[in-house]
């Protein structure tokens, strides 16, 4: 693959989702989601560990039930018992993730572009088969079937799949880049408002800096209410290798969590719930980190948000690979990869 294949998986986003909604059975997959009402564990890994956490919030908030996302191994040795159902997410529907959360009594669902025989298949459609190391649209495609089981309004998913990143810095930590805000925020500028001196100053920020490499470390601050974009980025910035990541829960970062960024002069990647707290740390972590990126709450609705923010930091993923000249279509891996990716022995 070239390098345009980045541009191409990303170009085509939108499109592929949209597509895959049309030509899929959204009111049977409905009626199958709402009729999980007992306790439910959903597994999944890699891009699917992300739909996995989403589609679990989804189905605690809509069908008021007990329901946790877990990765396949956990299931050996989890206590099962109180389960009553399990959901696999997989893109292929033929792995070997699949086969160990499928290896046990509890009602088995199957949430794939893919069927399988003996479970119950809550199966979408998808018309132009994405090539991406990277998962993006088949991410993004489970993620929006269960947001619309959840609030029933494409226009939400339509507007959400149009949204343009809006970049912005303030005047009085130029190392903070801000997105989504508005032009209302105090002491924001955007970059076409921007100075000669400040525009300089803006090139030093991560989409557009020649030494982004020299943060290795991005610490990125969230919680249960952002979880999914969490994962999202946690998992790219590793399997990319574009950086090395590592999470905190908002408020565990309270308790000596903060001692990482004074060792070492980290970037930090902020969720911006509007909390009090979050108030707080806007106030102080800007003149703490080397880099800090804030990205704004938009929707009310967690759970909504939840998959705005996904997606926007697919945005912000593009960005990083752009910034260092990688390809998440087509990355560089390890021999490791495909040896370890096949493996099938006990766990």
């Amino acid at each position: 693959m070239s390098k345009e294949n980045m541009e191409i998986n990303y170009n085509k986003l939108e499109e592929r989702v949209l597509n895959s909604l049309s030509k899929t059975d959204l009111n049977m997959l409905k009626d199958i989601l709402s009729n999980i009402k007992e306790p439910t564990l959903v597994s999944g890994v890699g891009g699917s560990n992300v739909v996995s956490n989403y589609l679990s919030k989804v189905l605690s908030k809509k069908n008021n039930i007990v329901c946790e996302s877990i990765t396949p191994r956990d299931v050996i040795y989890r206590n099962l018992k109180g389960f009553k159902n399990i959901i696999s997410c997989s893109y292929s529907g033929n792995n070997y993730g699949v086969k160990t959360s499928f290896n046990n009594a509890l009602n088995k669902y199957l949430f794939s572009k893919n069927k399988l025989d003996g479970v119950t298949n809550i199966n979408y459609k998808v018309i132009d088969e994405e090539d991406s190391f990277i998962s993006l649209s088949s991410t993004l495609i489970p993620m929006t079937i269960a947001l619309l089981y959840y609030c029933n309004d494409l226009s939400i998913v339509e507007d959400i799949l149009k949204t343009v990143p809006e970049y912005s810095i303030r005047l009085n930590y130029l190392n903070e880049l801000l997105i989504g805000y508005e032009s209302s925020d105090d002491d924001l500028i955007k970059p076409q408002e921007i100075n000669s001196f400040l525009e300089n100053v803006y090139t030093m920020l991560p989409f557009f800096s020649t030494t982004l490499g020299s943060y290795n470390v991005y610490e990125i601050l969230g919680g249960y209410e952002t979880s999914s974009a969490v994962h999202f980025l946690e998992s790219t910035m590793t399997e990319a290798g574009l950086f090395i990541p590592v999470v905190h829960d908002k408020y565990d970062y309270c308790h000596g969590r903060s001692n990482l960024n004074f060792e070492y002069r980290n970037v930090l990647i902020f969720f911006d719930n509007d909390t009090e707290l979050d108030k707080y740390y806007k106030e102080i972590l800007p003149k703490e980190y080397g880099i800090i990126i804030s990205i704004k709450k938009k929707y009310d609705d967690n759970i909504i948000n939840d998959y705005y923010l996904t997606y926007i930091s697919m945005m912000l993923c593009r960005e990083f690979a752009k910034s260092l000249d990688k390809d998440l279509s087509l990355v560089k891996y390890s021999p490791l990869v495909k040896k370890l990716y096949y493996y099938k022995g006990e766990m």
